[in-house]
């Protein structure tokens, strides 16, 4: 007897067909030559419906991939050096077919201050995140890209050792002592 025919068996004494039905996913234990079949069709679909996707929505899918990036990357607990701000903000401007000047006049900035932020040598303010809210159409929140700004200060905080004692010398006393 199958998995999902015990499943069945067990559900059954509980509810009746109808309420197994609205209710319940039983799943199906395919052979690996029907789950490489199933695959196979999943992948021939997806690529018929991305060719069959306009423009407006292949930017949609596009924005809300990048989004999605972004909060997953924001929720995690690690820093990681290649998902800096300015990765993602160089993956927004390509996926929106722009080039940085563009996207400079097109949020009212100077084309090398976004230049700067791409390569991390300035930071954005609350300003720029509006604007990059703006500009997405609401679609990537002001907030997500000031919390990816602020993952990469809370690392700086985390490892800068020199600058830490550098200030440190700014002090002319300290308040308490263990």
């Amino acid at each position: 007897m199958k998995d999902s025919e015990k499943l069945y068996k067990k559900l059954k004494e509980k509810y009746t067909d109808e309420e197994i039905a609205d209710s319940v996913m039983i799943p199906e234990q395919l052979s690996e030559q029907e789950e490489k079949q199933a695959r196979e069709e999943f992948v021939k679909l997806r690529k018929k419906r991305r060719q069959e996707m306009s423009e407006k929505e292949k930017m949609l899918s596009g924005l809300l991939s990048l989004k999605y990036q972004i909060k997953s990357y924001i929720l995690s607990q690690d820093f990681k050096e290649d998902k800096s701000f300015g990765n993602f903000l160089k993956a927004y401007i390509k996926l929106i077919g722009r080039k940085q000047k563009e996207l400079a006049e097109e949020i009212d900035i100077h084309p090398s201050r976004v230049n700067r932020i791409i390569k991390g040598k300035e930071k954005i303010g609350k300003s720029i995140a509006y604007r990059l809210e703006s500009h997405s159409g609401e679609i990537i929140p002001a907030i997500y890209w000031w919390k990816l700004m602020q993952k990469e200060v809370e690392q700086e905080i985390l490892t800068e050792r020199q600058e830490r004692e550098l200030e440190k010398k700014h002090v002319k006393k300290v308040a308490y002592r263990a």
